[in-house]
């Protein structure tokens, strides 16, 4: 097998939606994935299923792999997969020691293409109503190291960063006090404005605005940490505490969904400004059956067939539809499925499941607990009782966080077993709470209208 290529994608600064078209298409079609502490995981949803995922990511002071770890990972991984992507947070031309990578496949002749992203010193800005350039503030722009190799350094040309009218400083919480003293020193004034944001584009975006006199006493107080982008100039001045992207309805939410047809209810709760992200359980396949438990595997099972180009008359494979959305998912397409319906009392909802999430959710779900993400749990039905005891068994911290629900005899049950149950209706005074009660009520008006559309009585009635 002649050897594959490496793709060094940028994913963009947090934001799903900010990756590439070709990003996501390259992504889409890899063998095997290697990706960054700071690419968003709920990119990694889009990998196929039985694909590698390889953590490489750094923290402070600890390095999963070494630079030059990964260097030897890549040649090594394009010498067993035909398609090989290295997934980097923001843009890999930018402090994304994009050019070493590259360097080293040409030196070992790794065929490689480089696909740029979108870079968080022009994208975080943006998301907090400010533009990096503007006719009447700032008309020249320059992005920046914040931190360095060498203990209690920052080699920069001061002087020349000075002269630039908007400057970003990349992960330089650490060293805010030695920008701000240079950029003084060097002829800025004190009463300048800052901005340091931390999670720019994420639901955890946090801004704080002040002076080159105060920033630094500001964002310890603001408890302000890396990663973050500091904006020095007079453009900072057009964040009025709360930007197009912070005031969406359901900002600052991170609901894990747990419903039947999640898909359509996530895209929507993703329209609304919330980072939504609903598990999914690995189809069981055998040599002679697929098991759906959900009609979104069974989109995901004819997509699947759709880009292999399999002609669906030629499977001969039994198909098992664990739930009636499947059942019903499967006959939409002209499939039909046998029926393995679950029972519903409290000893089986109990009982350990043998469904397992995909290699993605699973790797998902630990990263969102790593950063502590998940807000809130969505869940749709007491069928899905068994996939939220998994996960609170896989992370415990999860049962201080509100779970809704508009079923009462859900919520009933959540809160004997100790859970914080909440009842979505109109007096439900939570913010999520409300957008899911007037979500259900327009979903219901929307299938009326639809049914009064779609039925024409007869003139003898």
């Amino acid at each position: 097998m002649s050897r594959g290529t490496v793709y060094l994608i940028g994913a963009g600064p947090g934001d799903i939606g900010l990756i590439s078209y070709k990003g996501m298409q390259r992504l889409r079609q890899a063998d095997v994935v290697l990706y960054d502490r700071l690419v968003n995981p709920l990119l990694l949803e889009e990998v196929k299923e039985g694909a590698e995922l390889i953590y490489v990511g750094k923290l402070p002071n600890r390095h999963i792999l070494r630079q030059e770890a990964i260097h030897d990972e890549l040649v090594r991984q394009a010498d067993h997969h035909q398609t090989v992507v290295r997934l980097k947070g923001g843009d890999p031309s930018v402090f994304g020691r994009v050019g070493e990578e590259a360097a080293f496949l040409d030196r070992y002749q790794v065929p490689f293409e480089i696909i740029p992203g979108i870079t968080s010193g022009i994208a975080v800005p943006a998301y907090a109503n400010v533009p990096v350039t503007h006719r009447t503030k700032g008309t020249s722009f320059a992005v920046a190291t914040g931190h360095s190799q060498k203990e209690n350094s920052l080699e920069l040309d001061w002087s020349g960063l000075a002269k630039i009218d908007t400057v970003a400083f990349y992960m330089g919480v650490k060293n805010l006090p030695r920008i701000v003293g240079n950029f003084i020193q060097h002829g800025r004034p004190e009463s300048e404005s800052v901005l340091c944001i931390q999670w720019g584009t994420t639901s955890k975006q946090k801004v704080v605005k002040a002076t080159l006199a105060t920033i630094v006493e500001e964002v310890k107080s603001h408890g302000i940490g890396n990663p973050a982008i500091t904006l020095v100039g007079t453009v900072a001045e057009l964040y009025k505490g709360k930007s197009w992207f912070e005031d969406q309805p359901l900002f600052g939410h991170y609901p894990l969904v747990l419903a039947e047809g999640a898909s359509s209810l996530v895209s929507d709760l993703r329209q609304a400004g919330a980072e939504a992200f609903a598990p999914k359980v690995a189809l069981q396949q055998d040599e002679n059956c697929v098991t759906f438990y959900s009609s979104d595997d069974v989109e995901v099972f004819i997509e699947q067939l759709r880009e292999e180009a399999v002609d669906i008359r030629t499977i001969s494979l039994d198909l098992v539809a664990v739930t009636a959305s499947a059942q019903n998912a499967l006959k939409h397409y002209g499939l039909l499925a046998a029926s393995l319906e679950r029972k519903t009392e409290d000893e089986s909802m109990l009982s350990n499941l043998d469904e397992k999430w995909t290699t993605a959710t699973n790797v998902i779900l630990g990263r969102l607990q790593e950063e502590q993400s998940i807000t809130d749990i969505i869940l749709s039905s007491s069928q899905r009782l068994p996939h939220l005891f998994k996960i609170v068994e896989q992370y415990p911290e999860l049962r201080e966080v509100p779970i809704y629900s508009d079923q009462e005899e859900v919520v009933k049950t959540l809160c004997t077993l100790g859970f914080l149950g909440v009842r979505v209706s109109g007096q439900t005074p939570s913010v999520l709470g409300q957008w899911l009660h007037a979500r259900q009520g327009k979903v219901m008006n929307d299938a009326s209208y639809s049914l009064r559309r779609s039925w024409q009585p007869s003139p003898n009635w």
